[in-house]
Formats: structure tokens, sequence, C-alpha cells
């Protein structure tokens, strides 16, 4: 093999080598991308400082991340527009799908019991979606408030107690 055989062979190797880690580069950067934009605001810095170092000489892939925009905050007629469509989703697919189990609960009188795992599956999704908390935690101070200060009698906390926070 002469001199511009294995100068060829290196420049090839090389070549190769780029593109492969042109590829790792590119997929880390797009599931930093992913995890950056699906985190909740607390875990957004936090999967931005990683991204730090994993791209600590590319002040642009920082820049990128950082313009992200956080999850759109929606308005509670766009949220009782979702929840709406989601429960007209949610029965459409019953309906499709379980079509005969329906119509024979309904020939029965009760569409309950011949849906029940299909309609519990829905209630608990959309329980889920839908009827918790924004930030998805429970007011356990005014709980106990009312368990040990008040024996389980939220009256006795007086009028003048502004209830639950949540």
């Amino acid at each position: 093999m002469n001199v511009d055989e294995r100068i060829a062979d290196l420049r090839s190797a090389i070549d190769e080598e780029i593109a492969r880690a042109r590829g790792e580069a590119i997929a880390d950067f797009l599931e930093l991308t992913a995890r950056v934009r699906e985190a909740a605001e607390a875990d957004r810095a936090a999967a931005i400082e990683e991204a730090g170092r994993m791209f600590a000489g590319e002040p642009a892939v920082l820049a990128f991340l950082k313009t992200l925009a956080p999850p759109l905050r929606s308005s509670p007629e766009e949220k009782q527009l979702r929840a709406q469509r989601f429960a007209r989703v949610r029965v459409a697919e019953i309906q499709l799908f379980h079509a005969a189990a329906m119509n024979a609960g309904r020939a029965s009188g009760d569409v309950y019991a011949a849906l029940r795992s299909q309609m519990d599956a829905a209630r608990d999704a959309y329980r889920e979606k839908f009827l918790t908390p924004v930030n998805g935690t429970a007011d356990y101070l005014h709980a106990e408030f009312v368990r040990t200060l008040a024996n389980d009698d939220a009256a006795l906390l007086g009028p003048e107690y502004p209830g639950p926070l949540v």
C-alpha cells in the first residue's frame, strides 16, 4: 500500500468517525430538546443545565434550548373545551370498539355493567387529566387542620377560616 492509498484510507476513516459522532450529537440534541419541551418548569432548568454539560462548546445549542416555549397555560374555557372533547372522543371510542357490548347493555338496561372496564378506564383518565389541582398536590395542611385540630369537624375551625387552599 502506497502513501496515497494510506492517506485515502485515513481520510475515509476520519469521515466515517465524524459522521458517527455527528449522528450521536444530533440524537443527543433531539433527546434533550424533547426533554426540555416536555419538562415542567422546575425540571426545565435541570434539563438545560445537563445540556450545558453535554454541549459545553456549543453555545448555540444552549441558546436554542432556552428559546423553547414553556407549556402554554390554557384558559379555563380552553380547559373546559379540552375536557369536553376528551369526553366525546372517549365515548365515541367505546361506541366504535365495543358496539356489541353497548347494545347488549342498552337491551338489558345496564350499560355500566356491560362496559364497566371501558367506562372506569375513561373515568380514571378524565379524573387524572381534568379533575386534579394544577400542580397535582392536594391541600394536606387543610386536611390535617380538620383532622387534628377540629376532630374531623371542619365547622369547628370557625366561620373566619378561609377554607382549603385548593
